[in-house]
This record gives C-alpha cells, structure tokens and sequence, in this order.
C-alpha cells in the first residue's frame, strides 16, 4: 500500500513523536497503519532472551526506545522483529564495520512485507536525509529510489530555519513529494518560538501538518489531534495507493 517517510532536519528533532502522531491520527481515521524504523542505533536493554525465528545477530541483543515507541503506538499486532531490521548497541553504526551487516535487500524486504500486509507504513529515518544508509546509499538515495513521499520534522529551536530549508531544497532535487511539514517544539524557553514557525510557513512549499508543543513523556501520551491537516495525509494515502 502506501509508505511516508520521516525525516527531520537533524537527530534529537522529535522523528519518534511525529511518527506516533501519525500512526495516532491515521488510526483515528480508520486506516491500518504500523511503523517502520529501519536502523535503529542506541539500544538499550537485553532484547528477547529466548530463540528467535530471525536471526538475533541483526538486534546485538538490545532494543530501541525509538522502536519500541512506535510498536505501541499502532493497535496492529506487531513485534520489534516487524517493525525494524537493524539494531545496534551503539549510536553510530554507519561510521563503523557494523555498516558492512546492513542490507539494503534485507530493509527493502521487510518494508515490502508491511506495505502488503497494512493500508499505510510510516517509516522513520535515522539521524538526517543525507546521513550514510548502507552499501555506498544515504537514506536520500533509498527514498528516492523507493519512490517515498517525505513527512519533514522541524525541531523549533535556534538555526532550525536554516536546517529547513536546507533539507527541503534536498528533497525538492530528489525529485520525491513532500506532503508537508510538523513543527516539533524542543525548547520550552525558546521566546520566539511563533515567529519561527511562522516564517517557516511562509518558506516551505508544503503544508504545515500540525504543531506539537514540548511534552513530558511524548511516547506515552495521545499526540494524533496535533496533527491539524489530517486531510492532507489521508488524501495523499488514498492517491498512492492507486
């Protein structure tokens, strides 16, 4: 069926909380939706200690907040081993030989399998675009290979402008649609937070999805009515997946 894919114009921008309002408010609107991290750095704890199916030397024995975030926030039966193909103990595997274990064949596999198996696939990037993916790729090849339209999430803060607008310029030469932008408040303190959004608004060729305020414990709380131009993602599900 039909994929996004979110992006955001650096890591710490909020991509987990944008993907789970998402995945909230395309439930509230009766879609089958799950989400897809297909990297995940920064395990935390032992991951299933008992045999798997899939082979275990893919998740180093560890999980991710990020990927766990998204299995509870669908009402899909999922399992981590669905929703993500690599986990890795530390925060850059892209910089190390654990890049030489990550297949591209392997992620395309498993996002196919979720776009058979459900109506939309929310899939969340690691770090920015343009970060190395695997195999020579960035995350900027692979979508544009896939074909994948961008959901862009701006974490409001200083110099987010620039990062915006840099990242949007990149998915525009991509050639991929960009079917609109979150802004992701990171810093309660930020005085001139509305003015920021605003002339966001006016720079960005795409349609603002929704705004989300700096929350305590996002991965724990309902985010999909943040998302105000629903319309927007639910229009563009239904044209992509004729």
């Amino acid at each position: 069926m039909s994929s996004f894919f979110v992006a955001g114009t650096d890591t710490n921008v909020g991509k987990t909380t944008a993907a789970r309002a998402m995945i909230q408010a395309l439930q509230g609107q009766g879609v089958q939706v799950v989400g897809y991290k297909p990297i995940a750095c920064c395990g935390e704890e032992s991951i299933y200690p008992v045999a798997q199916s899939e082979n275990t030397s893919d998740y180093d024995h560890f999980v991710n907040a990020d990927v766990l975030t998204l299995m509870h926030s669908t009402k899909e039966n999922v399992s981590y081993q669905d929703i993500n193909s690599y986990t890795f103990s530390h925060c850059a595997p892209m910089l190390t030989q654990d890049k030489m274990r990550i297949k591209l064949d392997k992620i395309n596999y498993d996002l196919t399998r979720l776009n058979q198996t459900y109506q939309s696939v929310v899939v969340e990037g690691s770090f920015g675009l343009m970060t190395p993916m695997a195999e020579g790729k960035s995350f900027a090849d692979w979508i544009t290979q896939r074909k994948m339209p961008v959901v862009l999430v701006v974490g409001i803060k200083d110099g987010c402008v620039n990062h915006a607008l840099l990242t949007v310029k990149v998915i525009q030469q991509l050639g991929v649609p960009l079917l609109g932008w979150i802004a992701n408040r990171i810093n309660p303190l930020l005085s001139h937070y509305a003015e920021i959004v605003d002339l966001l608004v006016e720079h960005i060729d795409a349609p603002l999805l929704g705004k989300i305020p700096y929350l305590h414990k996002p991965e724990e709380q309902e985010l999909g009515h943040y998302l105000t131009n629903i319309d927007r993602l639910m229009y563009m599900q239904t044209e992509f997946i004729k």
